[in-house]
């Protein structure tokens, strides 16, 4: 027999289990999510002889379109079954369960990034669609020294509050397809950041605002997250970045609109299911922009 519902007082350490076999994550990293970012209400699981085999976690976003339009969204975070009850179709009853209980609450789209390549061809037969792109390049040292930039702009690049890269960031979004996340979201991404000894910061070249989301892998290798700056302006940015934020290889991500000139590559990131009756119509030629997404 199987039961679905939400998360309880009692149910974290199985959960912990189930994300460490399915994810691979460091015990400190599983750790940090569960005392800054989980929260039982958001929190799905299927028990199968009342044991948690399934979880997932619904993260309230919105997702906004080009002409203004904001719809009330989840992201499917986390989503896992444990290995000795994978292939039985647990983790599609699972989501039919909290897509359900989401358009419920009227939340009129799911979106989630799958962790791997194959479960791209996986969540299609759950009523996904490719819907969200990222551009991702690797760079080095050197590669980033060799960049030319037009003019000698005066660049400032400083840590900020989560409030005020939220503000950066809807303001450089602008026009666009996205997915916009709550100010606490945004913390959780700061807390995410510095655990690593790095931050969220923000970037000013003379009157232009931008902002940026970095993670520290090791001494040799700097993960950015996020960057928003116009295109003009993301070679001088990367530049002051390298100055701040020293390593021998550079893993920078941008919306797929922007840096093409980098040599980098632009795939699939995030999927997306329609929950309500509408009109809304996604196609791959949007180019909708997740943004960090805590993977």
């Amino acid at each position: 027999m199987y039961k679905i519902r939400l998360s309880q007082r009692g149910d974290i350490l199985r959960q912990k289990e189930i994300w460490k076999l399915c994810f691979g994550d460091s015990d400190d990293f599983i750790d940090f999510y569960y005392a800054q970012r989980y929260k039982e209400e958001e929190t799905a699981v299927l028990l199968h002889n009342n044991e948690i085999i399934t979880m997932l976690t619904m993260i309230p976003v919105k997702t906004v379109f080009p002409d203004k339009r904001m719809v009330n969204t989840a992201m499917l975070y986390a989503v896992a079954t444990h290995p000795s009850h994978r292939n039985k179709g647990f983790a599609g009853q699972l989501l039919n369960f909290s897509n359900q209980y989401l358009k419920d609450r009227k939340i009129e789209l799911s979106v989630l990034v799958p962790a791997n390549r194959k479960l791209f061809d996986y969540y299609p037969k759950q009523g996904y669609e490719e819907g969200f792109y990222i551009q991702e390049t690797i760079l080095n040292r050197e590669s980033i020294d060799r960049m030319s930039v037009p003019k000698p702009y005066h660049c400032e690049i400083s840590a900020i509050s989560s409030k005020e890269y939220n503000q950066r960031r809807t303001e450089r979004l602008y026009g666009r397809f996205y997915i916009s996340y709550a100010d606490e979201d945004v913390d959780y991404q700061k807390k995410l950041s510095q655990s690593s000894g790095t931050d969220i910061y923000g970037i000013n070249i003379e009157n232009i605002e931008g902002c940026f989301a970095a993670e520290r892998i090791s001494s040799e290798k700097l993960f950015i997250k996020e960057i928003l700056i116009p295109e003009n302006l993301l070679n001088l940015a990367i530049k002051q970045i390298a100055k701040l934020l020293p390593a021998e290889e550079y893993v920078l991500r941008t919306p797929p609109y922007l840096g093409n000139y980098l040599g980098g590559s632009i795939r699939a990131f995030g999927m997306y299911r329609v929950l309500s009756k509408s009109d809304l119509r996604i196609t791959s030629k949007d180019l909708g922009y997740l943004g960090f997404a805590f993977d």
